[in-house]
């Protein structure tokens, strides 16, 4: 009976050792990177905020100026409205409709058009980070690399962040 404890035991544990090995095999290196930080950071860096800016300053420029004659409008017929006559009220109060429209369209016109390049500026920063994330896992041999939001623990050692920054410059 003792020799076929023995032999049940031995292959046991020869049978857990090659478990140990197939887990050890199928071990990927897996890492992990703060993207919403790093892509804030990369926006700062590029000054995407002031390169529209610049890009609409003519637009900007053209709607506050809608907004300042409509401002003045409103506030000389705030003024000056009880001592018109009722033709000329009425002349006013349809200008400043007209401005008014104008200036809504034009204000919406200008974001949307700021919304759309800001997408295209944000895409280029995606795209140049998803390069750069699969450039460093390939090098350092990542099998996997997670974004930090669907990590719930990961070891400091894997946060490829840093490098990701210091890569994207």
């Amino acid at each position: 009976m003792k020799p076929m404890i023995k032999a049940a035991g031995l292959s046991l544990a020869i049978l857990s050792t090659s478990f140990f090995a197939q887990a050890a095999e199928a071990a990927q290196k897996i890492g992990y990177v703060a993207t919403g930080p790093v892509i804030a950071q990369m926006a700062q860096k590029s000054n995407i905020q002031e390169k529209l800016r610049k890009e609409f300053k003519d637009q900007i420029a053209d709607v506050e100026r809608l907004k300042s004659r409509l401002e003045k409008g409103v506030e000389k017929l705030q003024r000056n409205g009880e001592l018109m006559s009722d033709a000329e009220r009425t002349k006013l109060q349809r200008e400043l409709q007209a401005l008014d429209a104008d200036f809504k369209l034009k204000a919406k016109n200008l974001q949307e058009d700021q919304r759309k390049r800001a997408g295209e500026e944000e895409r280029k920063l995606i795209q140049k980070l998803q390069s750069t994330i699969t450039s460093i896992a390939k090098k350092e041999g990542y099998d996997l690399v997670l974004d930090r939001q669907a990590v719930l623990y990961g070891s400091p050692k894997d946060d490829l962040s840093e490098k990701v920054l210091k890569a994207v410059k």
